[in-house]
């Protein structure tokens, strides 16, 4: 007897994987060449407005430059007087005309600070002999209007290059800032 064999069952069927939904399409991002030839944004100014702007910005900063300079070329001529109108009248321009304006007054009084202590050094020494007090005020009052001069001339030509220069502290009283 030959067994009948048992009819072969299907196999379940797996069920087959879901296929991702297809994704909707990125936009597509414009090409390098496109982004050079696109026209500028509302809010960038156009080329000719910045030139302008630029032109106006330069200008100005020669204005400041020229101011710092003569701020301190009047602190070497008439002391104090002129670096502090120039701080009074022009330092809310910008923030270099005010360090230069502030650094010229600065020094300046401190130089007149020295003059007065050097003048007073002078009369006590006056009061023992004349030639004494000559002997040693007048060696000392060069030696400060020397000094001085000298960080003056320094921060003069710093300004008009439009960089900043900063008087070592031990020369200079920060009287205003």
């Amino acid at each position: 007897m030959t067994a009948n064999p048992a009819p072969e069952e299907p196999a379940p069927e797996e069920p087959a994987p879901e296929e991702p939904a297809p994704e909707e399409p990125a936009p597509e991002e414009p090409a390098p060449e496109e982004l050079a030839t696109a026209e500028p944004a509302a809010e960038e100014p156009a080329p000719e407005e910045g030139a302008a702007a630029g032109a106006e910005a330069s200008a100005a900063r020669e204005r400041d430059i020229s101011s710092a300079t003569f701020g301190y070329l009047g602190a070497i001529v008439l002391g104090p007087v002129i670096p502090a109108a120039v701080y009074v009248f022009r330092s809310r321009r910008s923030a270099f005309l005010r360090y230069h304006a502030a650094a010229a007054v600065n020094l300046s009084l401190t130089a007149a600070l020295y003059a007065l202590c050097c003048l007073i050094l002078g009369g006590l020494l006056t009061l023992d002999s004349v030639t004494v007090a000559v002997g040693v005020a007048l060696p000392v009052a060069v030696a400060i209007w020397a000094s001085m001069l000298r960080y003056l001339i320094r921060g003069l030509c710093a300004a008009s290059r439009g960089e900043e220069y900063e008087v070592p502290d031990w020369i200079c009283a920060h009287i205003v800032s």
